[in-house]
């Protein structure tokens, strides 16, 4: 009996380890494929050497019925209460919204006669070379021409979040409108999807740097929200902080763009109201409408991570008076826990935002600041983060199990670095 499970244990070991090597060579991770091709193949010279040990048939099944037992042990519980003492977010407060401020305007004389202390700092990040900008560190011209493009087009994308609604015809159910909605998401291609209950407080108080009048109070009408998110190429992220990693996220945010304003356009059709919420014009906390969707939770980081992509996601919202209750909801997942264990992204952190000793928020002045001086948007914490590379199942049970936890920051260390550097540029990009 031992010598057949051992012998199907180290086989299963060989073909995990190949499948794993072949998903980071698709997705350029090279040195954890070399890795993972390398155990592979020392896995099948040890059980050739020592199957005649008849002590060896013991030992694989002995370690994997010690990890299953030991996996047992829980992670120690890390409080996720990092709410900020008021109840509202304005998004006059947000990096984006400051940076956009003209002085001697009376809305930059406006905001600062409220908040002195933000006008130094901001005037400094201002002074700093910009996002894609050809005085920036890691300016690159084919890359920045294919952001700003993705950019150029959310900015034409603002005026088709909203519109009329058409006269309710046909007698469909919300059920029967939500079941074919998701079927039709699916065959847009979203990645990852949820849907959720609108609270006041996932609203912005007031408008920043979207549709609207500056300062004027967002409406909280829908009910409810749809929730759309779109994977970034780990090929791409991975280069962080270099420019194909803002490329990626500006392709990203025009897939899930373009996929919320279809989505509300349909929506209306039928006769109801909704909104597209995308970036540059959202009316609503993306990440915190995500959260009650259960498509993830925050990580050390503040980043909103899902168990499959990690932060590998860029989202849009569809706020709507439509019950769409039948689309899927998903049980809420913590990964503080784990990020515990890790910390990577406050390691690898180039502006040192992340506190790498407490847990609180990021700094973002300082995050926003780097990103300025170099000309992207970094994405280094993505770039890092064990949930966003491709652990599989590894994953769940590092969110729930102290040992695999553990094990899994280990391996993250061995296959991609403790401090791993950014993969190279795509060789079709060229070094222009």
């Amino acid at each position: 009996m031992f010598p057949m499970l051992n012998s199907f244990l180290f086989l299963t070991l060989v073909l995990l380890s190949t499948v794993f090597s072949v998903k980071n060579f698709r997705s350029g991770y090279s040195r954890a494929g070399r890795i993972a091709l390398l155990a592979a193949a020392i896995s099948v010279v040890v059980f050739s050497l020592l199957y005649k040990w008849e002590a060896f048939h013991f030992f694989l099944p002995a370690i994997c019925l010690l990890l299953f037992l030991i996996s047992f042990i829980p992670l120690p519980k890390v409080s996720e209460d990092l709410k900020k003492e008021e109840t509202e977010f304005d998004e006059r407060d947000i990096v984006f919204s400051r940076y956009r401020l003209k002085p001697g305007t009376e809305n930059y004389l406006s905001y600062y006669g409220k908040k002195p202390e933000k006008e130094v700092p901001d005037a400094a990040t201002r002074a700093l070379p910009g996002l894609l900008s050809k005085q920036s560190r890691f300016y690159h011209r084919f890359n920045a021409a294919a952001a700003d493009a993705s950019f150029f087009l959310l900015h034409h994308l603002r005026d088709s979040v909203d519109g009329e609604v058409r006269e309710k015809t046909g007698g469909h159910t919300p059920e029967q409108i939500g079941n074919y909605l998701r079927s039709l998401l699916e065959h847009y291609g979203v990645s990852c999807y949820g849907t959720a209950l609108m609270k006041p407080d996932n609203y912005y108080s007031h408008t920043g740097r979207g549709q609207g009048t500056y300062g004027d109070e967002i409406s909280t009408d829908h009910k409810f929200a749809i929730v759309l998110g779109s994977e970034m190429k780990p090929r791409f992220t991975a280069t962080a902080p270099l420019s194909p990693e803002v490329v990626e996220t500006g392709s990203r945010y025009v897939d899930s763009a373009v996929w919320a304003v279809q989505t509300a356009s349909f929506i209306r059709d039928l006769g109801y109201s909704a909104r597209a919420h995308i970036d540059g014009n959202y009316q609503v906390i993306t990440p915190l409408v995500a959260h009650d969707a259960g498509l993830g939770g925050f990580g050390w980081s503040s980043l909103f991570l899902t168990e499959e992509f990690g932060p590998r996601v860029r989202f849009s919202v569809v706020t709507t008076d439509l019950d769409v209750s039948a689309l899927p909801v998903k049980q809420q997942t913590s990964f503080l826990s784990f990020c515990n264990i890790c910390r990577k992204c406050a390691i690898n952190c180039p502006s040192r935002a992340i506190n790498p000793d407490k847990l609180e928020k990021v700094n973002t002045d300082r995050c926003f600041k780097y990103w300025n001086s170099v000309g992207t948007d970094c994405g280094k914490c993505m770039a890092v983060c064990p949930m966003g590379h491709p652990w599989g199942v590894l994953k769940s049970f590092a969110l729930r199990s102290y040992i695999a936890g553990w094990l899994l920051k280990k391996l993250d260390d061995i296959f991609y670095g403790r401090k791993p550097g950014s993969l190279r540029i795509p060789q079709w990009m060229g070094n222009k």
